[in-house]
């Protein structure tokens, strides 16, 4: 199967079925949010070459958000999406690590624009000491990064419900890996970053 959905200003071919749904779990639905999933991080055909698209999936399991990326937020993503830590910490984790330091947490991200078919996102931070909330403007692909390696739900406004797509119309391509063969390794090579020593 086949489909090609205009999505903002792009036309994109998907292929293949689903995965699974990486969840991070909160007792409470927000009024005017829409409370999503990472369901993965996929490449996608379009315009002639590859791009990187992250697809965030509603509480529903039923409609999915789908979100061009840069390569190595595309990375990012999928490394705490399989759980892997690198040897040293990429930028995401520095933030992370930042934050729980000086006494921050995220308190949620909000995909909460579009922008000439670009999304934005909000990412707001709890002061631990005052409960003082502050928002920081961010890409999604930065914010949703971060998110998956604190343990924050992802949010996206109701207002962008229409760039959503059923997911059951949908056939995705082959998730991103991060893994390479055993055989692109030297055998005194060691294996710790998809990004090499």
């Amino acid at each position: 199967m086949l489909s090609v959905f205009s999505i903002g200003a792009k036309r994109t071919d998907y292929i293949c079925g689903c995965r699974n749904v990486m969840w991070l779990m909160v007792t409470e639905e927000k009024d005017g949010e829409i409370r999503v999933g990472v369901l993965g991080v996929y490449k996608v055909k379009g315009n002639d070459q590859e791009e990187d698209v992250v697809f965030l999936v509603d509480e529903s399991n039923r409609m999915v958000l789908p979100i061009w990326i840069g390569e190595p937020e595309a990375m990012s993503i999928q490394l705490a999406l399989q759980g892997v830590k690198p040897q040293r910490p990429i930028t995401h984790d520095l933030i992370a690590n930042m934050l729980e330091e000086l006494g921050y947490e995220m308190d949620k991200v909000k995909i909460d624009g579009l922008i000439k078919s670009v999304f934005t996102a909000t990412i707001y931070l709890k002061q631990l000491k005052s409960d003082r909330v502050v928002k920081i403007d961010a890409r999604p692909s930065d914010s949703i990064a971060i998110a998956l390696r604190t343990g924050c739900q992802i949010y996206v406004d109701r207002s962008l419900g229409g760039q959503m797509i059923p997911k059951d119309r949908l056939k995705l391509p082959e998730e991103l890996s991060t893994e390479k063969d055993e055989d692109e390794y030297s055998d005194d090579e060691e294996i710790n970053s998809p990004y090499g020593p």
